[in-house]
């Protein structure tokens, strides 16, 4: 019984670490890094809809994404925009690479509704 409670508590002490880490990380990139434009978007569509990026070069990268209806997903492609790099379900993402890259963003629309609105915005992070 003691093994099963010193895994149990090791698990949830690196849970919170991670977590700890992962806000600590956002908040080291929003106070010293400006955020540069480098795509920033917004349309009224119907249906599920999707929008693709030009080729952005290596760096850090900032992106954001909002709709009225759903965000399901932002997926990153390699400059070919063939072989899937990583993919996050959230709406907004930071994202490095050496190499460059493509932005893809999918929405889903609002049951019961023939327009919404949807926004993208891609910010180079430059160190202050």
């Amino acid at each position: 019984m003691g093994l099963i409670k010193k895994l149990l508590v090791g698990f949830l002490v690196l849970l919170i670490i991670g977590i700890a880490g992962i806000f600590g990380m956002q908040y080291y990139y929003n106070t010293f890094y400006e955020k540069v434009p480098v795509e920033v978007k917004t349309e009224t569509v119907s249906g599920d809809v999707f929008y693709l990026s030009h080729v952005l070069e290596p760096g850090k990268y900032y992106i954001n994404a909002s709709s009225t209806g759903t965000v399901e997903k932002i997926t990153i492609l390699d400059e070919k925009g063939g072989n899937v790099l990583t993919e996050s379900e959230t709406d907004s993402m930071i994202y490095g690479s050496s190499k460059a890259f493509q932005v893809r963003v999918d929405y889903k629309s609002p049951a019961n509704v023939d327009s919404y609105t949807v926004s993208v915005g891609i910010y180079r992070l430059v160190r202050k």
